[in-house]
């Protein structure tokens, strides 16, 4: 009983924060990979799904030490843990700094796409059936042209005869508000992944603690302690 009593708490509390860590990094990895990847931040995509990956490892060993009560393995937890939060932290500066940058590029990217278009190649195609928008400002964008029609990526499953199905909002702002959304997503579960680890780090420590306490008083049990 004095070994559970010590253990348990710690063990499942390091388990329900690993898991909230692996929850709150689905976001963060999906909403920086595509915040960055829209802007044609190729390196911030990578340091982004870097990040997101070295979150779940760790994420995953706190599953571990967690479920085996191991007070080796929870060293190392706590090792690459602060390794993470060091690398979470020097991310959540550089993107915070360059936030409304990547916003700039975005929009700058969406007026070239539409800018080269042509009749045979429209480069605002795959934008309109991924945000649900047409042209920059709406549907006047092609409308407006000589012999203007619009393509049916500017419709609801493809079908402009019905004018409920034609997108009637702008890729420039539709678009642009979708993906700052996607980087308030990205901003806010990076924060809570930090505030999550320092919790794990506290769970762990305590954890090994407990273990170790438990390893040395307890050396004549019929069941062997896990290292």
């Amino acid at each position: 009983m004095e070994k559970s009593f010590a253990i348990t708490p710690w063990k499942y509390g390091l388990l329900a924060t690993c898991i909230l860590i692996v929850t709150c990094n689905v976001f963060f990895f999906s909403c920086g990979v595509v915040t960055w990847g829209s802007a044609v931040s190729t390196y911030g995509s990578y340091g982004s799904a870097l990040c997101g990956v070295a979150v779940f490892g760790v994420a995953f060993l706190g599953m571990y030490v967690a479920l085996k009560e191991s007070y080796k393995y929870s060293i190392y937890y706590l090792i690459f843990s602060g390794l993470v939060i060091a690398a979470l932290g020097s991310y959540l500066f550089a993107f915070t700094a360059m936030r409304e940058q990547l916003m700039g590029q975005f929009a700058d990217r969406m007026r070239d796409l539409f800018d080269r278009k042509t009749n045979s190649d429209d480069k605002m195609q795959p934008v309109h059936s991924l945000f649900g928008c047409c042209g920059l400002e709406g549907p006047q964008d092609y409308l407006g042209e000589e012999q203007g029609a619009l393509p049916s990526s500017c419709c609801y499953a493809f079908d402009c005869s019905k004018p409920a199905h034609v997108y009637e909002e702008g890729c420039s702002t539709k678009a642009a508000a979708n993906l700052r959304m996607q980087a308030d997503l990205n901003y806010y579960s990076c924060m809570a992944i930090i505030v999550l680890e320092f919790l794990g780090l506290f769970t762990a420590y305590n954890l090994g603690k407990a273990r170790k306490y438990a390893k040395t008083k307890i050396k004549d049990e019929e069941t062997p302690i896990n290292d």
